[in-house]
């Protein structure tokens, strides 16, 4: 039998918010590398940027799973 949530609503929005958090943090990994690349002229800093908001999105997005399954 599929999981139906007691509230729609609120199940809707906590996973809408799942979905836009991996594209947020990788558009603020890209400004900050944006940034720092500015600042200091090393190129390389904007994929690092990329890299670590990926990250940091992933990570963020498999807490609020696990936190869910427990």
């Amino acid at each position: 039998m599929p999981f139906r949530p007691d509230k729609p609503l609120l199940w809707l929005g906590k996973y809408l918010s799942l979905a836009f958090s991996l594209p947020a943090s990788v558009a603020a990994g890209y400004i900050l590398g944006a940034a720092a690349d500015h600042w200091l002229h090393f190129a390389i800093l904007r994929v690092v940027g990329i890299l670590l908001g990926m990250a940091a999105g992933l990570i963020h997005i498999f807490r609020e799973l696990l936190r869910d399954s427990k």
